[in-house]
């Protein structure tokens, strides 16, 4: 990723630009649109090194990019979900600046994610970790998917219309485990926020987190899919032909979807059984609510120094630097009642539930969008760290990071939670903790 190490030489560098009072609140704007990608052909898929970056072969399912928008006043935040399996800076970088160019709000705070499906393309990665699950770099795909990802974001914005929304979760049973330690946290719930436009009975944006890594298909496929996000996507859509529903992939760290089934079978029985749920949830939600205000703040801090462990052996400090991130950015979007918190990792299941505690002490409903903004590896507590798994091996910035990073996603809740009134300013903030 882009090296900031005139940033890191600072003591403490803040930007924040705070909006002026306003006497009184506007109303919550949203709006919603999707798009399917469209890619050059035997594009490599992205998810495991041992595919060896071999073209893939068709597609199995749609694979695209779904984006909601959120306004209120001058606050305007972008909810992203992609079928990829990471997002890094560059990509990130690379939207804002066509969004930039396109005209929307200087001050928007893009939140754009990954699915982290295991059989979306790849060729857009540029780092040597990326590429090894990815396939070389083609820039005619990585301008495709930032273009496309873009001109959805502004689609949205074209859409924006007063709404009611309504949070539900609900725990499910049997359809994921913890893949590291079977005796270890299992996060087994569905969280659902829906957006309904006034007037209107039916959803036209369904937001869902689950926690379960999208490696229903292993490297053995080699079509496009978005895995089970997708079923679950295709489901809702067809229950509510008007919403849009987005997935995101919470604290998915050490957790593994329960696979029943062969070949596909088993992406579609996942997929189906979230979708019951996602569907009961909406159908017997109750009143809906105008949300009351929408707060977004967004943070890049520092990470530890690099340590990349490759077996027993630990690469000299230098080296590590320039395999892996040196920073991490961080994102907290709170509409009503419900809150969006964007970490750019695969966070483990413990270090998830205590960000879901520090939220609900606030009354908010948390979700949490992995995969969010760029892509630092493995955040894990130290205890796992210390052990000999993969995901240890993963965790690239030391035993420290997780919670460095579930730290200061709790002082953004918090600070998003004692605004006055709570409506806040838009604020993109660049700090050490």
């Amino acid at each position: 990723m882009t090296r900031r190490s005139a940033f890191l030489g600072v003591a403490l560098l803040l930007i924040a630009v705070p909006l002026p009072p306003r006497a009184a609140a506007a109303e919550v704007r949203a709006g919603v649109a999707r798009t399917r990608f469209i890619l050059p052909e035997k594009i490599p898929l992205a998810g495991y090194s041992r595919r060896r970056g071999a073209p893939s072969q068709g597609v199995h399912d749609p694979v695209g990019v779904r984006a909601l928008i959120l306004q209120e006043g001058e606050t305007t935040a972008a909810l992203v979900s992609c079928d990829l399996l990471i997002v890094d800076e560059r990509l990130v970088e690379a939207v804002r600046r066509r969004l930039n160019a396109h005209g929307l709000p200087e001050g928007l705070v893009l939140v754009l994610a990954a699915t982290h499906t295991h059989s979306g393309p790849g060729a857009y990665g540029t780092t040597f970790f990326e590429k090894l699950s990815m396939g070389h770099f083609d820039p005619t795909v990585f301008d495709a998917l930032a273009e496309q990802i873009a001109r959805t974001v502004v689609q949205a914005h074209e859409t924006l219309a007063p709404v009611q929304q309504v949070v539900r979760s609900t725990m499910t049973s049997g359809l994921v485990k913890n893949r590291v330690d079977p005796s270890g946290p299992v996060d087994g719930e569905v969280t659902v926020c829906a957006l309904y436009r006034s007037g209107e009975r039916e959803p036209f944006a369904v937001v869902v987190g689950f926690a379960a890594h999208p490696t229903t298909l292993g490297a053995w496929n080699r079509q496009l899919s978005a895995d089970y996000p997708g079923v679950l996507a295709r489901d809702v859509e067809g229950r509510f032909p008007t919403a849009t529903c987005l997935f995101f992939a919470g604290a998915v760290g050490d957790q593994a979807p329960v696979k029943q089934g062969s070949g596909f079978e088993a992406a579609e029985r996942l997929g189906h059984a979230l979708a019951s749920h996602v569907i009961a949830l909406l159908e017997n939600a109750g009143g809906l609510e105008r949300p009351d205000a929408l707060q977004a703040l967004q943070e890049t801090v520092p990470l530890p120094t690099a340590r990349v462990r490759l077996g027993r052996l630990t690469l000299p400090r230098w080296l590590g630097r320039r395999l892996v991130d040196d920073d991490a950015t961080l994102s907290a979007v709170a509409v009503g009642q419900a809150v969006f918190l964007g970490v750019p990792c695969d966070l483990s299941a413990a270090l998830g539930e205590t960000l879901k505690r520090a939220a609900r002490a606030h009354r908010l409903q948390p979700m949490i969008l992995g995969f969010a903004e760029d892509y630092i590896g493995y955040c894990l507590p130290e205890a796992l760290y210390r052990t000999r798994t993969y995901e240890a091996s993963m965790a690239f910035n030391g035993p420290t990071t997780g919670e460095l990073i579930v730290n200061r996603m709790t002082q953004m809740i918090d600070k998003l939670s004692t605004r006055d009134g709570r409506h806040a300013a838009n604020e993109r903030q660049q700090g050490v903790p």
